[in-house]
């Protein structure tokens, strides 16, 4: 059996991603030293999503493109 080595980076990816945003919506005061309430915990987790789907279209733009290469130099 072939382990697709995308596969395996992208579930270790979603991993860590899962794993920072619980950490950011548990932890009571931030690094500024500033409390954390709801509003600023959820404006923590939008840039968070936002940096992490910037890496996935990043990610995703790099592997089609190499898609595209591989496929020309076959022909």
């Amino acid at each position: 059996m072939k382990i697709n080595k995308w596969r395996v980076f992208q579930t270790i990816q979603f991993v860590l991603f899962l794993g920072v945003s619980i950490f950011l919506f548990f932890r009571k005061v931030d690094g500024s030293g500033a409390e954390n309430t709801t509003d600023v915990k959820w404006i923590s987790f939008a840039i968070w999503l936002g940096f992490y789907l910037f890496l996935l279209a990043l990610e995703y733009g790099i592997r089609f493109l190499t898609v595209i290469r591989k496929r020309a130099d076959k022909n």
